[in-house]
């Protein structure tokens, strides 16, 4: 099996460290069942992948996906309970009796919504918490059936076409980080800030859903969007940088946000000109950030 699997590999990796990996897999898999083995051998495949697409843990792509990674599962998990939270508004809201309403919900594509809901929010605390190897494919499985339940549930889920598409996109940026990245970044300090975004974007809407806030009727999927921005500019002025890395971690951590509102705001022009502005001033306002912090740290 390790010899197919060394031909994801670039000829000249393969060439120079090919027989090295075969020998590693070997000795860590004798003896071993079917499972661990398939699972080594994943493994394996997917650090293949990452060579072939140029992202090795020294390329400046991996930095930028190591910076995404803790955002990519807060704003996956967080969308997941923004439906989370529309399903059950909806039960609230129904004059039909409670069981009768989760009989019918959780036998058909519901039931599947909310399962992969609360398996992503799962797999992205674990993951976040530090337990990777079983938090990543836990939020990546969850996300791969919430995108099979949007294709065949139509509506209920947003778009068959565009929801699918970036809880898809989602799962290839965790997927994506190197694993030698990944606690690094969480042990950071960035998942803190990750727990922050999903709290921040939760809370929020279940105020507006539970109409705690009666002059709001809807963000129209804008507020998600505008707090990975925060945490963008944040992010920037924490570092000083000038803002490019930062920026292209919250644009890979904003696929299944972006596609909420492009389908909650459906039709509403002037949310689509809120929305397509909305990257250029983030950008702006990282680039102010970074140029303020580093006159500061000049002063200081």
């Amino acid at each position: 099996m390790i010899e197919r699997v060394l031909r994801l590999y670039p000829a000249a990796y393969r060439r120079a460290h090919g027989g090295e990996i075969a020998a590693t897999f070997r000795e860590m898999t004798e003896g071993e069942p079917l499972r661990s083995r398939l699972r080594e051998g994943a493994g394996v495949a997917a650090h293949a992948l990452r060579m072939r697409l140029g992202l090795g843990p020294a390329s400046a792509a991996s930095r930028v996906l190591a910076l995404a990674y803790p955002f990519a599962l807060a704003a996956s998990a967080a969308t997941c309970g923004l439906y989370f939270l529309r399903w059950y508004a909806s039960v609230v809201s129904s004059p039909a009796p409670l069981g009768l309403r989760l009989r019918v919900d959780l036998a058909g594509f519901w039931g599947v919504l909310l399962v992969s809901s609360l398996v992503v929010f799962a797999g992205a605390a674990s993951a976040l918490a530090g337990r990777w190897r079983a938090g990543v494919p836990c939020t990546v499985a969850g996300l791969l059936s919430f995108a099979g339940a949007a294709v065949a549930g139509g509506p209920a889920f947003g778009d068959p076409v565009v929801t699918p598409a970036a809880a898809s996109l989602a799962a290839a940026v965790v997927l994506a980080c190197p694993p030698d990245r990944r606690l690094e970044s969480v042990a950071a300090g960035r998942a803190g800030a990750a727990g922050a975004v999903i709290a921040l974007v939760v809370v929020p809407r279940a105020a507006v859903d539970t109409h705690a806030v009666p002059w709001v009727s809807t963000d129209y999927g804008c507020w998600p969007l505008l707090v990975l921005a925060v945490t963008g500019v944040a992010l920037t002025w924490r570092s000083g940088s000038r803002g490019g890395r930062e920026l292209g971690a919250m644009v890979l951590a904003s696929p299944l946000p972006l596609a909420h509102a492009c389908t909650t705001a459906w039709g509403e022009t002037a949310v689509a000109v809120c929305l397509a502005a909305a990257l250029p001033a983030t950008a702006a306002a990282a680039l102010l950030a970074g140029r303020l912090r580093r006159t500061r740290r000049t002063f200081l």
